[in-house]
């Protein structure tokens, strides 16, 4: 008797190693492409980073209480002042109604009350605007440093906000814009 006369058993383990491993095999090819395509899968799951910096700037301004008038620093931001702008723009491009359009514009006009160079307090108008006065203040006081400081960085606030609402294509008040800057230039020729 030979070795080999009774191959069944041999034939028989070969046969059921040979299953096992393409069982292995398949099973390993399809959980590997499970997870190919949970990693290839869009993350829609929370907020954008552009969602994060217009979050992050509503929440930093309402907290702050800012007074629309008020010039403040670019230093106070959460974030870089450029980095808000284009969160701003990208906002405005991809929104579908009036109502976030709104909210944008409202964004814009806060965010370029945050100027460089300011310093830590506030740049405040010395003339309440709120008075009926205002001609009788205007007439009465000398316009300090401060104040000219404050026009001047006005200017520059008021001609921002025209270059972005100018590139996003939105419709200024013109009367609004009009007296804020009549307003500076009066108080720019009281002090000369």
């Amino acid at each position: 008797m030979t070795a080999f006369e009774d191959t069944t058993p041999f034939v028989l383990a070969l046969l059921i190693t040979f299953i096992a491993l393409v069982c292995i095999s398949m099973w390993n090819n399809f959980n590997s492409v499970r997870v190919e395509k949970e990693v290839l899968k869009p993350k829609t799951e929370g907020p954008s980073r552009t969602r994060e910096l217009l979050i992050r700037f509503t929440k930093f301004y309402n907290n702050l209480d800012a007074h629309n008038n008020y010039l403040y620093d670019t230093q106070l931001l959460p974030d870089p002042k450029q980095h808000i702008i284009h969160a701003l723009y990208v906002g405005y491009d991809e929104s579908d109604n009036d109502e976030d359009r709104n909210a944008i514009k409202i964004g814009l006009e806060a965010i370029v009350q945050f100027q460089d160079l300011i310093g830590d307090e506030p740049l405040k108008p010395e003339i309440d605007e709120d008075t009926d006065d205002q001609s009788k203040n205007l007439e009465d006081l000398d316009i300090s440093d401060e104040q000219k400081k404050y026009v001047d960085f006005n200017n520059k606030r008021i001609k921002e906000l025209e270059t972005h609402f100018t590139h996003l294509k939105i419709e200024m008040n013109e009367n609004i814009l009009n007296d804020e800057k009549m307003d500076a230039q009066d108080k720019r020729n009281a002090s000369e």
